[in-house]
């Protein structure tokens, strides 16, 4: 009777083994195939070019004297090439200029560039115009802007607009030295006075 009993044990099991098996089989292949319920989502990276040395996300750079900041530059995205000593910048890109009264200018573009040895950048929208807002109650409208750093002087060879209380100057190319708040529209200037 034991061998009976063995015989047909070792075929129940031998049954249950397989089944148990290719259950345990079906699980595995329906969680790869649907996932988990509560999968979590990649991390999006950015991509970047092969030739940048680093990528940053959440880039500062700032410009300091005497222990008190003249500008800081900042931006979501940035990629690093040391061999120009250049940093692009992408996605919402912010310059703050300071004065010895405080904030003197703040403007925010799509994109830039600084060069981190002379401490020059650039700053633009891919479409529109940027907003320099100044704390004088100008506005100046401008697709591109440069700051050498060297010369204290920001400029564009591009259309420029500035508004303000009551007048609005048009024309091509600026200079403009915010230490000595001084603005030069470079030509075909136009002047309305409201």
């Amino acid at each position: 009777m034991l061998e009976k009993l063995t015989a047909s044990t070792v075929g129940v099991a031998k049954a249950t083994l397989l089944g148990t098996m290719l259950a345990l089989l079906a699980t595995i292949v329906v969680f790869v195939a649907v996932g988990p319920a509560r999968r979590v989502p990649e991390a999006s990276s950015p991509v970047l070019p092969q030739e940048a040395d680093a990528g940053l996300q959440g880039f500062s750079f700032a410009q300091s004297k005497s222990g008190l900041v003249d500008w800081k530059i900042q931006a979501r995205l940035a990629q690093l090439f040391e061999a120009d000593a250049t940093a692009m910048l992408h996605d919402n890109v912010q310059v703050t200029l300071m004065g010895a009264d405080g904030v003197t200018m703040t403007v925010t573009g799509d994109e830039g560039s600084i060069n981190t040895a002379s401490k020059d950048f650039v700053i633009s929208k891919r479409s529109g115009n940027l907003a320099l807002i100044l704390n004088g109650g100008f506005t100046i409208y401008t697709p591109r802007i440069r700051w050498d750093n060297q010369a204290l002087r920001m400029w564009t060879d591009e259309p420029v607009r500035i508004t303000g209380p009551r007048l609005e100057v048009t024309g091509q190319g600026m200079d403009a030295f915010p230490a000595s708040r001084e603005m030069r529209v470079r030509r075909n200037v136009r002047v309305g006075i409201h």
